[in-house]
């Protein structure tokens, strides 16, 4: 998967009962594809990935695979309570048709390195699908060094890209120092 031009990490909707509206997520993605994207990021932070439920989740992929209709890839964002249920949605993506992940730690717990590198390492680990981490330690209370960065990548070699939101734009220019 190539991480290269814009690639929205796109909301969740729902109908007037609260259930996910997946012909509006479907036709929302293809739009959004047809105008430029060049993929659709499913569950992110703002797509309540971190409070669907498994099933939610899926209906949320397929609906935006259905969308995508083979155009651009649909990466799916991993963000669970625990690693074994971040394993499991990772490897369930993966079977649904995903192009890639983008990996999360879990979003409750704050965790040292040794515990945050763990956890990454389960889900990069879980399927050979291309993994871009999400570094958000504002809201996630986790912060991935660029060092940390970099030992990721060198043992993980489907760890491609890194979503930085930690308020410092010297940051990517630090991982990019290191990683090239």
């Amino acid at each position: 998967m190539k991480w290269t031009g814009v690639m929205p990490a796109i909301t969740t909707c729902f109908d007037a009962s609260l259930n996910v509206d997946s012909a509006f997520v479907a036709e929302h993605s293809a739009w959004m594809l047809d105008n430029g994207c060049t993929a659709i990021i499913a569950l992110g932070s703002l797509g309540e990935g971190a409070t669907l439920s498994f099933d939610e989740k899926l209906q949320v992929i397929d609906a935006c695979m259905k969308g995508a209709n083979g155009k651009a890839p649909v990466v799916a964002s991993v963000s669970a309570l625990s690693t074994a249920e971040a394993v499991k949605f990772a490897k369930a993506a993966a079977a649904k048709g995903c192009g890639g992940l983008m990996v999360l730690p879990p979003y409750v717990y704050r965790g040292d390195w040794r515990e945050m590198k763990a956890h990454v390492s389960a889900v990069m680990k879980a399927t050979p699908l291309s993994c871009m981490l999400y570094n958000n330690p504002i809201s996630y209370g986790t912060d991935f060094l660029p060092e940390q960065i970099l030992e990721l990548a060198n043992e993980h070699s489907n760890l491609h890209a890194v979503k930085d939101s930690c308020a410092d734009a010297r940051r990517v220019t630090a991982i990019r120092a290191l990683a090239g």
